[in-house]
């Protein structure tokens, strides 16, 4: 890289919000007594910092980063991405929103032992424990990545790492999820303000200005809203599901496996469930989830815009061809915006990192401590049972910090590997959305079928996990036969579990009346 415009004023800038966000810890340091105000904040959050703590835990530096990257590659057919959020939207609200805060709990996956077992409870928590691991390395990774190539190599990356690491394990160590949330307030309005900057100065940067910017991505094709399948037209039935499934973006492969990422995520994803059952009450959610969609919706036309600008800022002032698609949007950091502007981006690019960070840490030591050591070591369903004695409540505090900081540990280790798994923005969609599919098809198969019985879910829900490990790991083995396009391994991990789930409760297993009680139908029409 060459003329790398990064100065100390634009690292104290950006150093200045990564400490700063320690304080927020502290703040809310002694509001922490228990267990269930480290991991649940009392239940007592109201919707504002529910609903932007979902956008900001959601989004992280790796879409923050990444999806400019995709945007740049395919142009403007990611706004159909967008589409996912009003499907969603009555799902999450009316379907899954009531029947969390009916059942009272800890973790969304105490709800499968109530219906199934603890096996499919501890399967589905692992899982979900296996995601959220493998999404918080890339997180670390990311913004590390690119202080180090704006600074032109001066910040090493391992470091970088270290560092970002052990800030989000202070802040959530002190302060529990009710710091995180609030911290998430502040992390989205700064994540904003660099969007907006960026796109400001992106215009700024291409003489002609957005007349020059439209032709030059017309020119490239970049404006399409449909996906190019080369041979289409001449294919068979088979041939167009073929080349449908092999090619990245299309309009049916984006909304469908948007859609099915976004419910998965909003609905049985603990980092996101969890930021429900604190609130205060079901309405308090729903309002908060509606500021949710309404920032998430802005955000897809904002970082899809910025990556589509990128794509005309290298054109007509010839970056280096050279330069990974990772690097394109550190490199116009550096080199284009202006000092201070540079800081802005860096705190930006770490608000966005440190909100995900902060909410998988504490949503995955929720997940250990009431699915695994709340069953297996107390004996109990719920980790708030028999929280009661003031020396209980420090003993499971204690547990949950430590708990914290071993988890933090592992994430900082992983990150270290992440560069070797390919761009961040195939990393993301990928590998890290695969989990989302056995997931949510564990959820469905429980919540709105009567047959499927414990035995068949436990084994749709493992297989689907490994159906859907093999379409990201296949290629790179040599099975070229299991490649897909970059969205689909999501989606079709899903219906590989929905199919194997229902088929196989014809064989195995069966249900009794006590866990055809947890249907959603008869959890929501009952007294308790």
């Amino acid at each position: 890289m060459q003329n790398v415009g990064i100065s100390t004023t634009d690292i104290i800038i950006a150093l200045t919000y990564i400490f700063g966000t320690v304080g927020i810890g502290f703040y809310f340091l002694k509001q922490q007594k228990s267990a269930k105000d480290f991991l649940m904040a009392g239940r007592s959050m109201s919707w504002l910092p529910v609903g932007l703590s979902l956008m900001a835990t959601l989004t992280s530096a790796v879409g923050y980063m990444a999806y400019p990257a995709g945007a740049f590659k395919s142009g403007l057919i990611l706004f159909w991405m967008s589409m996912a959020i009003p499907i969603s939207y009555p799902v999450v609200v009316y379907v899954f929103m009531p029947f969390y805060h009916k059942l009272k709990l800890y973790t969304a996956y105490e709800y499968l032992e109530k219906r199934f077992d603890k096996n499919v409870r501890g399967l589905a928590s692992g899982i979900f424990i296996i995601w959220r691991l493998t999404w918080m390395a890339a997180v670390l990774y990311v913004p590390s990545m690119v202080l180090n190539v704006v600074s032109g190599g001066k910040i090493p990356l391992i470091p970088s790492i270290i560092v970002l690491g052990i800030v989000a394990l202070l802040m959530t160590t002190l302060g529990g999820v009710k710091a995180v949330m609030w911290g998430d307030v502040f992390h989205s309005a700064i994540m904003f303000l660099g969007m907006f900057l960026v796109i400001f100065f992106i215009i700024d940067a291409v003489p002609g200005g957005l007349t020059k910017i439209w032709d030059t991505l017309a020119a490239a094709g970049k404006t399409k809203m449909t996906g190019n399948i080369p041979g289409f037209g001449e294919a068979g039935i088979f041939g167009k599901i073929k080349l449908y499934l092999i090619t990245d973006f299309t309009v049916v492969s984006i909304v469908i496996t948007y859609t099915i990422q976004k419910m998965g995520n909003y609905c049985v994803d603990q980092a996101m469930v969890q930021r429900y059952i604190t609130a205060k009450s079901v309405k308090e959610s729903q309002k908060g989830f509606l500021a949710n969609a309404i920032a998430y919706l802005l955000y897809i036309v904002l970082v899809t815009t910025i990556g589509a600008g990128l794509f005309t800022v290298a054109k007509n002032l010839t970056f280096p061809a050279s330069l990974k698609i990772d690097h394109i949007y550190p490199y116009f950091i550096a080199n284009i915006l202006p000092t201070g502007v540079i800081g802005i981006l860096l705190a930006s690019i770490y608000a966005a990192s440190l909100s995900s960070i902060n909410g998988g840490i504490n949503s995955i030591t929720t997940a250990i401590l009431n699915d695994f050591y709340a069953p297996y070591m107390l004996k109990q369903n719920n980790l708030e049972i028999g929280e009661n004695s003031e020396e209980e409540k420090a003993h499971r505090l204690r547990i949950s910090r430590i708990s914290t900081v071993l988890i933090g540990l592992v994430a900082i280790i992983m990150a270290f590997f992440v560069e070797q798994l390919g761009d961040i923005f195939t990393y993301s969609q990928k590998l890290i959305n695969m989990f989302t599919g056995p997931l949510f098809g564990i959820f469905l198969l429980g919540m709105f079928t009567k047959r499927v019985t414990a035995p068949a879910v436990l084994t749709a829900g493992f297989l689907g996990f490994i159906f859907g490990s093999l379409l990201v790991f296949g290629p790179k083995m040599g099975i070229d036969s299991l490649a897909v396009g970059v969205l689909w391994p999501a989606a079709i991990s899903f219906v590989v579990t929905i199919i194997i789930g229902y088929i196989l409760s014809f064989f195995i297993g069966k249900n009794d009346s006590k866990t055809l009680n947890y249907t959603r139908r008869n959890v929501m029409l009952s007294d308790n």
